[in-house]
């Protein structure tokens, strides 16, 4: 069967009208897609990426835009966890929940900040010794918690460090299952430090590791069961690479998930399938339908540092001509194929770099970036974000940043928010770039950055240097 949607998906790039005659005609953007999971509404943030597209854009808020971004105020902010946070807080309802590196998975209450439930995914578990090593759970680092929580049918589903993938009871925290992805987790280091994604009662994600390679992973939303396996890195000389950092994303109308994989970490001379690609796999049998590589074999680590995002692209001259697309960042630019066949149609890259952390957004034909140099050089720039043309890959226009960017990027209202490593969160003009509003956040951030249902969340704090907190900010701080 998946062979012949392959086919299927092909023959229908190649003749080109089948597609788009489903299309209305007209001058305007197509209208932006948003597959959310079951069990959530419009107006909330469920995936690190907003929805299974992930393009980091709420399209649903409505509250707070370019007239009053200004009067964005604290209305709370949260102290209770005791390491930074790198994921994306999730929101549904009146709930969110977010992972930190104390190796726990909290849940707030969006109107207060007050603490719902915490759960413990290191519970019990002890740091390794030389007399009582575990060779089925990795818990080095313990307390690693890199991934965001998906949300799906009232159940929260996220990975640890320990290479186990949890599934929670979204109302309690209450643990219905858990699933150890690799029995040899202790020796291979393997980590579930990607983003859980729920689609169609089954769980997406992948992992890596320090001393294998990595896998991306379908689970039985219901039991937690393996229902595939795809294996990144096929070849037995590899030592490491191809570890899938990030989260997938969906095409729910032709059932085909996509990711992005990591850079080589130790290998025999020679290339090395499937590092540094986008990979498409079916959605039931995970068989590979096409892959694009970046670079056989990369000794600089200039591999995808963006989760892939699934896009309409509309020609700026030809109202007609459209294209289904897929881009994701790498460290060297963002790059975009048809995704239906995996044929490259354009690559921009900028400030002699490219994003990190899925700075990256996608909101009605623009591609926003944020790109950081390389080079440090007074006269090269070393942070500027970007609007590109989603069909041409053509800059529409460039504001420099007076910091690095660090942390996950999003959209939403004719606004683009970001942070930088000074610890300036600001939201830009979608059509020009400017700076509408800043906030000095009292440390650098790495979290990511979440709109919905009126509020804007982010987080600050980096590895061992706080203040850790995460914050709500809605119009005046009510």
């Amino acid at each position: 069967m998946s062979l012949d949607r392959r086919n299927f998906l092909l023959t229908l790039a190649a003749t080109g009208g089948i597609l788009l005659s489903a299309r209305p005609l007209r001058g305007l953007p197509i209208p932006q897609q948003d597959d959310l999971p079951a069990g959530t509404n419009p107006g909330d943030w469920p995936l690190t990426g907003c929805n299974l597209r992930q393009t980091r854009s709420n399209i649903h808020e409505t509250i707070i835009g370019p007239h009053n971004v200004s009067r964005l105020k604290v209305k709370w902010s949260f102290d209770g966890y005791s390491n930074f946070n790198q994921s994306t807080p999730i929101v549904v309802g009146t709930t969110l929940y977010f992972t930190a590196w104390d190796g726990y998975v909290y849940a707030l209450d969006t109107a207060s900040g007050s603490l719902r439930w915490k759960f413990n995914a290191w519970e019990g578990l002890q740091p390794n010794t030389p007399e009582n090593f575990r060779e089925d759970v990795n818990i080095d680092p313990l307390g690693e918690m890199r991934g965001c929580p998906a949300y799906g049918n009232g159940r929260i589903f996220v990975g640890a460090g320990t290479g186990k993938v949890h599934c929670l009871e979204a109302a309690t925290g209450k643990e219905i299952w858990q699933t150890l992805l690799d029995p040899r987790s202790g020796i291979t280091r393997t980590r579930v430090n990607s983003d859980a994604v729920f689609h169609d009662n089954k769980v997406y994600l992948g992992v890596s590791t320090s001393a294998g390679d990595g896998e991306a992973f379908c689970l039985d939303a219901e039991t937690g069961a393996i229902r595939w396996r795809f294996d990144v890195v096929p070849d037995p000389n590899a030592l490491a690479g191809g570890s899938i950092w990030s989260a997938a994303a969906i095409d729910t109308e032709y059932g085909v998930v996509y990711n992005a994989t990591g850079s080589l970490k130790g290998h025999a001379p020679g290339p090395m399938l499937f590092s540094e690609s986008i990979i498409a796999n079916d959605q039931e049998s995970g068989e590979l339908l096409w892959y694009d590589q970046l670079r056989a074999s990369d000794p600089f680590d200039l591999d995808y540092s963006c989760h892939p995002m699934l896009f309409e692209a509309t020609h700026p001259e030809r109202a007609a001509a459209r294209r289904r697309c897929v881009g994701a960042g790498s460290k060297t630019g963002f790059h975009t194929f048809d995704r239906d066949t995996g044929e490259h149609l354009w690559t921009t890259g900028v400030t002699n770099g490219g994003p990190s952390l899925n700075s990256t957004a996608f909101d009605r034909d623009k591609v926003f970036v944020v790109n950081n140099s390389a080079a440090n050089h007074r006269l090269i720039a070393q942070s500027a974000t970007v609007a590109l043309h989603a069909y041409t890959g053509e800059i529409l226009w460039w504001t420099p940043n007076a910091s690095a960017g660090q942390g996950a990027a999003a959209a939403a209202n004719d606004l683009f928010y970001q942070g930088l490593r000074d610890g300036s969160f600001q939201a830009l003009d979608v059509e020009t770039g400017e700076p509408l509003w800043t906030h000095q956040l009292p440390a650098s951030r790495r979290g990511g950055i979440t709109i919905a249902n009126g509020a804007v969340y982010t987080s600050c704090g980096v590895q061992n240097r706080g203040p850790h907190s995460l914050f709500a900010f809605t119009i005046d701080g009510v």
